[in-house]
């Protein structure tokens, strides 16, 4: 009940927000008018649900009247302000219009307040639960860049984006995914660029983690609870290393991209010169790239550029690192700097040893980046490669092997691919990247874990192991439950988009894929989905930028204290 006591509240300061604005914009006209919807279906829901789950509901109404008389009101007045409003579309509003608005809002106000005890409850759950944190704050993130992009001033023709369209946008560019429905080159202003650009920054970090480096860098002090949330992100379980971490996280970010920039400018110089056309288009191609989101600045992604060694070999190498996961880079930068003050001082040193979970990364991004190109050029070098010299046709599939778990860029146009290269690129995205990065999928991690399960069981050894190492069996359990999360949902999205579109059912799998392992390549249908096609695919986009452990955990119950044994049973399987 708190939950939907604090969206509908939300959802109303939304609505006063926006009250004035409407009137002169049309796409923050519909937004308004889907926030008043959300805030009636939320009161209802808030009252019915409670009224059915009271064990006594007569005196349920009776205790709570007043606040069924109050809800009543703001009904009454909500369904009078639209009658309004319908009535004199088009007519000036009166000042006792806008009176009648805003005290339809301070009713419910006043609702809100009676259950502020609640409310306080409910930040206080989310204080403890991580999961139900990190979610809420990609929530508020994507709704806060819808706005912004309905925004005339991001619109290259002035007028904003729709509600639907500005809500994939900025659900595709926080979940660093790709997918659009609009032509970023062409359809967004500058100032829109700019948006997109920071959602993906947002996007990549994480809002906790900027939130956290805004604390340290104030030198303002961190609850337990606080160090508890962003160690849950990172995987860090020595909390005395957090502000280190979250330095070394922010720091290597800049770094990279920075580096990255320069490169890309170089590359972009010599087309459009030395101006700022280059320079925003190499900020926002390394941002987007090391990020893995796939954004790009040009109609056909950077298929111009499919023989440039600086700017896809750049690009590549961004792709790739901000797909190894932070953690991973900070344990291979240690490994690497004990190295070279070895090699420099001439004397042996003791040497950071790399951990398991760095080396499972490290070897299974290698096998995946490798295996990727062969099978790319194999099925594709007589068919989309085919009038590409064979340098370039090698470099094209390892581009696009490297931005199939990733990002969303390609080099080659993708609506002519076969069939068999369509099946293995969708294996490839339900992969993904490493945990803890900005990719998506079910992760390299869980399935070198479950390879090492299947090896152990077809050798008849009791432990799996990798790199003469145990994996414990919570470790398997979590692998096959994500595995298990990642099917589901893939293909029941698949089913739904295939009763909702009018595609192939491949693209529509190619397509539901990509956005669950938030890559953004797209087969040219994203464009042509509809409405609720739309809005399911932005469902998975998020779904795969939090992660599928991250959706259990929030939406799992606290359990039950006590165990309980019952007797064992055996079924027949197989």
């Amino acid at each position: 009940m708190n939950v939907l006591l604090f969206l509908g509240l939300a959802a109303s300061g939304a609505s006063l927000y926006l009250e004035d604005a409407r009137l002169t914009i049309g796409s923050v006209s519909i937004l308004t008018n889907y926030l008043e919807l959300l805030v009636v279906a939320l009161i209802l829901a808030e009252i019915i649900i409670r009224f059915t789950k009271s064990r006594w509901q007569a005196v349920f109404l009776r205790r709570h009247l007043s606040a069924i008389l109050t809800g009543a009101g703001f009904l009454v007045l909500f369904a009078t302000a639209k009658m309004i409003h319908l009535t004199f579309l088009g007519v000036p509003i009166t000042r006792e219009i806008v009176v009648l608005f805003v005290v339809r809002n301070l009713v419910l106000l006043a609702m809100a307040l009676r259950r502020l005890k609640g409310l306080i409850d409910f930040v206080e759950y989310l204080r403890d639960h991580p999961a139900q944190t990190i979610v809420l704050s990609f929530l508020l993130v994507i709704l806060s860049g819808t706005v912004l992009l309905m925004m005339p001033f991001t619109s290259s023709a002035g007028q904003g984006l729709s509600f639907v369209n500005a809500l994939f946008t900025s659900t595709s560019a926080v979940c660093v995914t790709g997918l659009i429905v609009v032509d970023t080159a062409t359809a967004f202003s500058i100032g829109g660029k700019v948006v997109i650009l920071f959602l993906i920054q947002i996007g990549g970090l994480g809002i906790m983690i900027l939130t956290f480096f805004t604390i340290f860098v104030l030198r303002r002090s961190v609850s337990l609870e606080n160090k508890l949330l962003i160690s849950y992100m990172l995987s860090e379980r020595d909390m005395t290393q957090l502000r280190a971490m979250v330095l070394k996280i922010i720091g290597i970010t800049l770094g990279i991209e920075a580096f990255g920039t320069v490169l890309l400018f170089i590359g972009f110089s010599r087309i459009y010169g030395y101006g700022g056309t280059a320079l925003l288009d190499s900020v926002f191609h390394s941002v987007s790239a090391f990020c893995n989101a796939g954004f790009a600045l040009f109609s056909e992604s950077l298929v111009g550029f499919v023989s440039s060694p600086l700017i896809s070999g750049t690009i590549a190498a961004l792709i790739i690192v901000g797909g190894l996961s932070f953690v991973v880079l900070i344990d291979l930068g240690r490994n690497l700097s004990d190295r070279l003050q070895s090699a420099i001082s001439g004397t042996r040193r003791k040497v950071h040893k790399l951990s398991l979970n760095t080396r499972v990364v490290l070897v299974m991004t290698t096998l995946l980046i490798v295996g990727g190109t062969l099978i790319i050029y194999g099925t594709e070098h007589s068919n989309s490669l085919k009038d590409y010299p064979l340098a370039t046709q090698y470099f094209a599939a390892f581009f696009q092997s490297v931005t199939l778990r990733t990002a969303g860029f390609n080099t080659i146009p993708f609506g002519s691919l076969r069939n068999v290269t369509y099946l293995v690129m969708i294996g490839f995205m339900f992969i993904g990247g490493a945990s803890g990065s900005t990719a998506g999928g079910i992760k390299v991690g869980t399935v070198a874990v479950i390879y090492s399960f299947l090896s152990a069981f077809f050798r008849n050894r009791k432990t799996p192991i990798l790199f003469r190492q145990s994996i414990s069996n919570v470790q398997i359990l979590r692998s096959f439950t994500i595995l298990l999360f990642g099917i589901v949902v893939v293909g029941l999205a698949t089913i739904l988009l295939s009763a909702s579109e009018h595609d192939s059912t491949m693209k529509i799998l190619f397509e539901a894929t990509s956005a669950f392992g938030t890559v953004g390549l797209s087969t040219g249908i994203t464009g042509t989905l509809s409405m609720f096609g739309r809005v399911l695919i932005s469902l998975l986009m998020f779904t795969g930028r939090i992660g599928p452990l991250t959706v259990i955990a929030a939406a799992s119950r606290d359990s039950s204290p006590g165990n309980v044994e019952f007797p064992g049973g055996e079924i027949s399987i197989g």
